[in-house]
């Protein structure tokens, strides 16, 4: 039987998604009983106390199909980022809303920018969308390289995607770097801001960091998009969003799925974005743990990149046995295809700890 026939040509080369590992796949392998899952960039913590309560109440309504325009969360979300409602769009998570942006642009013949190591998303939104990708490498600080950005730009490019604090660095574009880039774009290309971390962003430690939705006016071919799964700590049932032009928005209408967030994540969504004191403590304790992080490293001669999210990109000797060795001591963190670092996810105070121990038993004491 030839399968080829029924598939598109454009899918057969992308990968698949790899998540990281879950705890239970490493317990024969871990030498303790303690496991830190420090891969996927996951909170450490519950959702908020407000989002469990506002969760709890849609309980018995689940037989019904949820609100499929999420009018209160558009609403609240327009509300909150000072912008018309039509300017909403939600996704299930951020990286659908991704996906829906690439179906509803790309074509054969179009190609899309963004810098390298990201989000691998970007890449396999534009194969699937049948258009060329060009991966610009990062600046050695570990931040997007905008003039070089725009340099690969040309008549074809259709989408440049800016990742922001960027995943797996961690470094943020800075506000006059994207202002220049702004300026200089050409008119026929949709810049979209995966802006996934940006609540993590410690003013203090860079007050020049960008805050993308400033450039939104709702009228050039510009979007930012945002998700709860990260500081909001609903990885779980799935709820991103995004700001973009009333056109593209009702555009990406027309490909999403009817029901494509759920009654559970809008609920949960709608008392997170809400609940400000929470989300500072939060981002405080996030702040805490990855200065702890950042310490280690530094005492340890290990270089790494001055993160604004909730993880680490730190480099090490060997990325492979590095990895091996912390997964034996329970902590899993993430590595990369092709690049001696690993991401570390902040974890809780134990979760630190116990990978600030896990790093100093491997290269303490001239064994790095």
């Amino acid at each position: 039987m030839d399968w080829s026939a029924f598939f598109r040509s454009t899918v057969e080369p992308v990968l698949a998604y790899q998540p990281g590992l879950r705890e239970e796949q490493i317990r024969e392998i871990a030498q303790t009983d303690a496991i830190y899952k420090l891969s996927s960039n996951e909170s450490p913590l519950p959702p908020f106390p407000s989002a469990l309560a506002a969760m709890s109440e849609q309980l018995l309504t689940l037989n019904e199909y949820p609100d499929g325009s999420a009018h209160e969360l558009t609403q609240l979300l327009a509300w909150h980022y000072e912008v018309a409602p039509e300017q909403i769009m939600l996704g299930n998570g951020s990286n659908e809303l991704l996906d829906l942006i690439a179906e509803t642009c790309l074509q054969a013949g179009d190609n899309v920018v963004f810098g390298w190591p990201s989000f691998v998303v970007y890449q396999s939104a534009a194969m699937l969308g049948g258009a060329e990708f060009r991966q610009i490498p990062l600046c050695p600080d570990g931040a997007y390289d905008l003039d070089a950005l725009l340099a690969a730009i040309d008549a074809h490019t259709k989408i440049v995607f800016i990742c922001t604090p960027n995943n797996p660095t961690g470094n943020v574009v800075s506000h006059a770097g994207l202002e220049r880039f702004l300026d200089a774009v050409p008119a026929h290309v949709l810049v979209v801001i995966d802006a996934a971390y940006e609540e993590f962003i410690d003013e203090e430690e860079a007050p020049d960091a960008a805050k993308p939705l400033v450039y939104f006016d709702g009228q050039r071919p510009y979007v930012v998009l945002k998700t709860f799964s990260k500081m909001y700590a609903l990885a779980g049932i799935r709820c991103g969003f995004g700001l973009a032009p009333a056109i593209l928005v009702e555009m990406v209408h027309k490909v999403r799925e009817p029901f494509n967030v759920n009654t559970i994540a809008q609920a949960a969504a709608r008392a997170s974005l809400e609940d400000v004191a929470e989300r500072a403590y939060r981002r405080a304790l996030n702040t805490k743990g990855r200065s702890r992080l950042q310490s280690c490293f530094a005492a340890l001669g290990l270089k790494y990149h001055p993160s604004q999210a909730n993880f680490v990109w730190v480099e090490v000797p060997d990325a492979t046995a590095t990895f091996d060795e912390l997964l034996r001591r329970g902590i899993i963190v993430r590595p990369f295809a092709g690049a001696n670092g690993l991401r570390v996810t902040v974890g809780d105070a134990a979760g630190v700890s116990a990978t600030i121990a896990a790093f100093e038993d491997i290269f303490g004491q001239g064994r790095g």
